[in-house]
């Protein structure tokens, strides 16, 4: 059997971030798959199965909320080593769930992945926090930090990172985020960001592409993913495209401070594509 393409696989995960229940081990292994044409997810799934069946075989008998989360954070991060990248941060192995099963190692969103997919499979109050800069976890009323091992984060500690990260009113924003869990779209969105972001750094404009459609494939009005992918084919010499999104982009924010430069970029995109005839 021929291993899925490009569009069977971003197919699969648009299906699977509509659904009501997702698993985000799955869909975090499907943005994985579109980049590592071959790659069996499987037996990623069934990795993070034996981690929720050992989990619940330690906690046995003692079913509290204090037990489980320490049974949960022991597996992931004591037995099995998992534990924050510092030295290659930015490092794309990091936002694939596959390659940071293998080398137990990523980075704050792809490890809650992790955690998250055990305690779903488990049925336990787990969440994610769309924390900006690095995120976390919920496990019932306690807020974990995947890339330190686990380790519990207080809601000052959670203020001064929303502080440091300037915003305009971190209380405030401590509470929506705790009361307000991401989807897993947006759990999604975030790696796929990530993995944007990484590939911008490093100058790989095809695979930064790749990113971005699949942004604006799971939220199709995002007008910052348009801009961007305009951006990005300006870079690879596709006017069309370029004008195209850039075009869509003005119509979803006419109002936009530099519309006036947008609009020069879409004329000379126009011509330069003229010229390719």
């Amino acid at each position: 059997m021929s291993s899925p393409g490009t569009e069977e696989i971003r197919s699969r995960l648009y299906t699977l971030a509509a659904q009501s229940s997702v698993d985000l081990g799955e869909g975090a292994l499907l943005i994985a798959a579109e980049d590592e044409p071959g790659l069996d997810i499987d037996p990623y799934l069934r990795f993070l199965d034996e981690l929720a069946r050992k989990v619940k075989a330690a906690v046995a008998g003692d079913g509290s909320s204090a037990r489980w989360r320490y049974a949960v954070a022991d597996e992931i991060f004591t037995r099995q080593g998992f534990h924050g990248d510092e030295q290659e941060y930015y490092d794309p192995r990091n936002s694939y769930l596959n390659q940071v099963i293998d080398r137990r190692c990523g980075i704050p969103v792809t490890l809650s992945i992790v955690y998250l997919a055990v305690g779903a499979r488990l049925g336990l109050p787990v969440a994610g926090v769309n924390a900006p800069g690095h995120f976390l976890v919920r496990h019932g009323e306690q807020v974990l930090d995947p890339f330190h091992r686990g380790r519990p984060v207080t809601d000052d500690a959670l203020r001064e990172q929303l502080e440091q990260m300037r915003a305009p009113d971190p209380q405030a924003e401590v509470q929506r985020l705790l009361s307000s869990p991401p989807s897993a779209r947006a759990i999604l969105c975030r790696v796929l960001g990530n993995l944007k972001a990484n590939y911008l750094r490093r100058g790989s404009w095809t695979q930064a592409l790749a990113a971005v459609d699949r942004l604006i494939g799971l939220n199709p009005g995002n007008a910052a993913e348009l801009r961007d992918r305009g951006v990005i084919y300006q870079r690879l010499e596709c006017p069309r495209a370029a004008a195209a999104d850039f075009e869509r982009y003005l119509e979803l924010v006419p109002g936009d401070p530099e519309a006036d430069i947008i609009r020069n970029a879409i004329v000379q995109l126009t011509a330069s594509a003229a010229r390719l005839h």
